[in-house]
């Protein structure tokens, strides 16, 4: 059985439930790390409108016309990233879920990259220190193959794709471990009910 198929996710697609038990999502778990940077709500707004832009654009939907004003120098530096690279997308917002350390979240992008296997976050602005941590994060939950974890920043009309190091992961593994000890020694409860319940499902 995939255990992420137990994960229930809500409506705003970032709050999950197994076994009707809260669990942590990705951004939950990263909070303590996080609270010294908060995204202003038209910037979180701009965000998400990117995301979903960029997926309609995977679909095949490159007229630009259709898309709100406010994120067409978005989409043309993500339609530059398409032309500079050989792509191909394999799955796009798939719901993780790590079965040991208890936590869900969701992958932007599970796709090839000239020929390599990531597993990419999409961000708009600029790099972050935690951004290794929620990749790691995402990597230690997913059960496929992957070759390289990356960002792909998007700003106006200009792309970058980082591709993270071996001892980048190795720290951001490091940091998820902690987060969720942290996190659930303040919920034991939780853990010993889902875990119990986990174990008749194997």
């Amino acid at each position: 059985m995939n255990m992420s198929d137990l994960v229930e996710s809500q409506e705003d697609g970032h709050e999950y439930t197994i076994f009707g038990i809260h669990i942590p999502s990705v951004s939950e778990l990263l909070a303590p790390i996080s609270s010294d940077f908060s995204i202003p709500p038209k910037y979180a707004e701009r965000g998400t409108m990117v995301h979903a832009a960029t997926e309609v654009f995977d679909d095949g939907v490159d007229d630009l016309t259709v898309f709100d004003d406010s994120i067409v120098p978005y989409l043309i530096a993500y339609g530059e990233f398409w032309d500079e690279h050989d792509i191909e997308v394999i799955d796009t917002e798939t719901i993780l879920f790590n079965s040991n350390l208890l936590y869900a979240g969701r992958e932007d992008r599970y796709w090839i990259v000239d020929g390599n296997k990531h597993i990419t976050d999409i961000k708009t602005g600029r790099k972050y220190k935690n951004h290794i941590v929620q990749l790691a994060a995402y990597l230690m939950a997913s059960n496929s193959e992957v070759d390289c974890v990356s960002n792909l920043y998007l700003n106006p009309f200009s792309q970058k794709l980082h591709v993270y190091k071996g001892s980048e992961i190795e720290y951001g593994k490091k940091m998820v471990e902690a987060l969720s000890l942290v996190y659930w020694d303040n919920h034991r409860r939780d853990q010993k009910r889902i875990k119990e319940s986990l174990e008749v499902c194997k």
